[in-house]
């Protein structure tokens, strides 16, 4: 019965021991930081592309408006990028770079701005592998695009709204020309303007045209644009294709001469002589101030004169010169001798004749544009 008794003792021990334990060692919380959340950090390790040097060197060729350009300092940096190197173009317009070590990898090759040459700045990045390879800037192949905003047409003589033209100074090559822009064509009463004032410093600078017609405008214009240098003289550099900005109505010029009176006699002389009264009339029609240029011919009889409210004027025969006529009616005698005048009238740059009869009319011209 004792020995039962021990026994019970003795697990019954056992338990209370085995409570207090795990109550001893149950975790309330981190005690030491060691019981905080852990994350790793990565550490990566980069091992440097090494350099390679070989002996040798590199070159820079430039070529500009066709030929070799010499004088021109060039600079280059190496893979590194440690040091920059300068070099002038000899007259074979090449630079020539003999560092003690020649570094393989990719180069960066520079024209800086530099008087007096007319270049912006351009840059060449090229790898180099081996000794003695050639980096290349060029010029060449320079355009100039221009595309319309708006309809390219006026239906009135005051159209008022300017045609614009955006532009691109297009330039392939890699060495790049700054350049102004300069204008040929338009007629009077058409003005035309440009920005920026330069460009040109990239592959493809854009700037904007812009037409405008002022006050009244009867002829169609056609223009051109250059692209122009900063050398001196100025050399051109690109060009554009003709642009015409149509005309959508007719105008007509119509020049007459009506006879109102013949009389002949003598001179004190004793030559004979007659005079041929009438009126001059210049019309137009949907025209801007149309000029008539008038001389006239008297079959090398030099015994004769023109006079009009204008001036008077000899034969153009016999040394005379020309009058200038716009729309109007003008009263003019023809003093002449032996033979029947003939009259000469220029517009728009085309010359139309008529022989002055002793009665009725004639139409000289009736010109429509």
């Amino acid at each position: 019965m004792k020995k039962k008794f021990a026994y019970l003792f003795t697990l019954s021990n056992l338990a209370v021991i085995s409570v207090l334990l795990s109550l001893a060692c149950q975790n309330k919380g981190p005690a030491v930081p060691y019981d905080l959340s852990f994350t790793p950090t990565l550490t990566v390790t980069s091992t440097p592309t090494p350099v390679i040097n070989v002996p040798g060197s590199v070159n820079v060729f430039v070529m500009d408006k066709g030929l070799a350009v010499p004088g021109l300092t060039i600079q280059a940096i190496p893979p590194s990028a440690s040091i920059t190197y300068s070099q002038a173009t000899t007259t074979t317009g090449i630079a020539t770079f003999s560092p003690a070590n020649l570094q393989l990898g990719t180069w960066t090759f520079i024209v800086p701005v530099q008087t007096p040459f007319p270049f912006a700045p351009s840059t060449i990045t090229m790898p180099v592998s081996v000794s003695n390879e050639t980096a290349n800037f060029t010029s060449a192949g320079a355009t100039i695009y221009l595309t319309p905003t708006v309809p390219e047409s006026f239906t009135s003589n005051n159209p008022g709204t300017p045609f614009t033209y955006n532009l691109v100074y297009s330039q392939p090559g890699n060495l790049f020309v700054p350049a102004q822009l300069a204008f040929s064509g338009l007629p009077n009463s058409w003005s035309i303007s440009s920005g920026p004032a330069s460009l040109g410093f990239g592959p493809a600078d854009t700037g904007a045209v812009t037409v405008v017609g002022l006050n009244c405008v009867d002829l169609a214009p056609s223009f051109a644009v250059t692209a122009m240098d900063f050398e001196s003289p100025s050399v051109p550099r690109a060009y554009s294709s003709t642009q015409t900005i149509t005309k959508g109505f007719t105008s007509t010029v119509t020049c007459t001469w009506t006879v109102n009176n013949f009389t002949n006699g003598f001179c004190n002389d004793g030559n004979f002589i007659f005079a041929i009264g009438g009126n001059l009339t210049i019309s137009s029609s949907n025209a801007c101030s149309p000029n008539v240029n008038v001389y006239w011919k008297s079959g090398n009889c030099c015994s004769n004169q023109l006079d009009t409210p204008n001036g008077n004027i000899g034969a153009s025969d016999c040394g005379g010169g020309s009058l200038n006529f716009g729309p109007g009616n003008y009263g003019c005698t023809f003093f002449n001798a032996e033979y029947d005048p003939t009259i000469y009238c220029t517009f728009n740059g085309v010359t139309y004749h008529a022989d002055i009869p002793f009665s009725g009319s004639v139409q000289i011209f009736s010109a429509s544009y």
